[in-house]
């Protein structure tokens, strides 16, 4: 039996929920970054345990992150899924993740909601997964864990809807200042080539899917979202996303 953290973290929150619950249930876990390029095809065991974090973006699941688990095949692996949220909801992301990783042949025996700080207004959700995450999160794992442990594989109740609600992205204005060194970090990792190597101070809208990545990544902090958009969407989300919101186990 292997023990498998997988996930697609852009701004290092889902990264974060993954690895302390990958952790909780074994000390020689193997790590996939599903954000990575050139990813190879991988096949999972019957006996393998997998933990599959991906992040709700605008209530789905980024469709780069869809499509590389595509890429996998499984004998009936063992699922947990994750939704990390910034706060606000995870809308249809657990169903649709769902779908996608039993169409692969994953058999899921339980799935979270956990909440890390926002990929675009980092106030909400801001310092999360916390020290008590990190308990809760734990506590999460062993009940997993037990049950595997006693061969209960059914099928948990979890929220979301099909067909799954359009998905809208969030308005993103590129800002690039003078302390960009032009070291095409940013063009090199983003994982739906949005912005072109010859011209990094640029972004493919068509392409680009407000991930945060170019942001996160970029070693001089050079890279923003403009204020204005950022303040204008921070005013529309505050309602929703003001009070702390609550982790879920469904098992």
């Amino acid at each position: 039996m292997s023990v498998y953290n997988i996930y697609y973290s852009p701004t290092g929150g889902t990264k974060k929920v993954s690895d302390i619950l990958a952790n909780a249930i074994s000390d020689n876990v193997r790590n996939i970054d599903l954000l990575k390029k050139n990813l190879s095809s991988q096949h999972f065991e019957k006996e393998d345990i997998c933990i599959i974090s991906a992040p709700a973006f605008g209530g789905r699941v980024p469709v780069d992150n869809i499509e590389k688990i595509k890429t996998f095949t499984s004998d009936g692996a063992k699922a947990v899924l994750v939704a990390a949220f910034g706060n606000r909801a995870i809308d249809d992301t657990l169903i649709e993740l769902y779908d996608v990783v039993v169409s692969v042949g994953f058999t899921v025996v339980a799935c979270i909601e956990a909440v890390a700080e926002h990929s675009l207004v980092r106030k909400f959700g801001a310092g999360r997964p916390n020290a008590e995450d990190k308990t809760e999160l734990e506590t999460f794992a062993k009940k997993i864990i037990e049950k595997i442990n006693n061969n209960d594989l059914t099928v948990p109740n979890f929220p979301g809807n099909r067909p799954y609600k359009d998905f809208k992205a969030s308005a993103m204005s590129l800002v690039v200042d003078d302390s960009c060194i032009n070291c095409k970090k940013c063009a090199r990792e983003c994982p739906v080539d949005a912005i072109p190597m010859e011209n990094v101070k640029t972004v493919d809208m068509a392409k680009c899917f407000s991930c945060m990545h170019c942001v996160s990544a970029c070693p001089k902090k050079a890279r923003h979202n403009s204020p204005t958009v950022t303040n204008a969407l921070e005013e529309r989300l505050r309602e929703r996303c003001a009070d702390v919101k609550p982790n879920k186990l469904y098992i």
